[in-house]
């Protein structure tokens, strides 16, 4: 008999939980420092950064994609693929919503990212994965696999 107010105090404890604590464990997101290099993420989710000096490309893998590329001395240019690339100086740029690949190629970049999906990333600079302590780019190239699990791949 008291199996059932236990199991009814536990299931109002765990409704009482807010979603975001819930969700936190699966939560994983990407932050990368000071890099010089190349960066692919092919991802569904979301990409917030700058770029010192270099080239972001972009490509969509799915509907409602937006981008926003802004800087100094811009230059769009659409690819025969489809893809955009974006040149230029002190670039600040954000992808969001579905799925794309964005291709990062430069110095000075400083990116935050979040979702499911593959960074690879190649050249000098510091990443963190989930706020944990920054690790070093490296001249081979590193993958990164974002999702329930994040962890550095093999």
């Amino acid at each position: 008999m008291r199996r059932i107010p236990l199991l009814a105090a536990l299931v109002v404890a765990l409704a009482s939980v807010p979603s975001s604590a819930v969700a936190a464990s699966a939560a994983s997101g990407v932050s990368l420092t000071g890099g010089s290099g190349r960066v692919v993420m092919t991802l569904r989710g979301s990409v917030l950064g700058t770029l010192d000096r270099g080239k972001i490309t972009v490509g969509l893998n799915g509907g409602g994609t937006q981008i926003y590329v802004d800087g100094t001395n811009l230059k769009q240019h659409t690819l025969v693929d489809g893809r955009v690339a974006y040149t230029g100086t002190d670039l600040r740029f954000r992808v969001f919503r579905g799925g794309w690949r964005v291709v990062i190629d430069g110095t000075g970049i400083n990116a935050s990212a979040g979702g499911r999906g593959l960074i690879s990333l190649r050249g000098t600079g510091e990443y963190s994965i989930d706020g944990r302590a920054p690790l070093q780019w490296t001249s081979t190239w590193q993958a990164i696999r974002l999702g329930p699990r994040s962890q550095k791949a093999a």
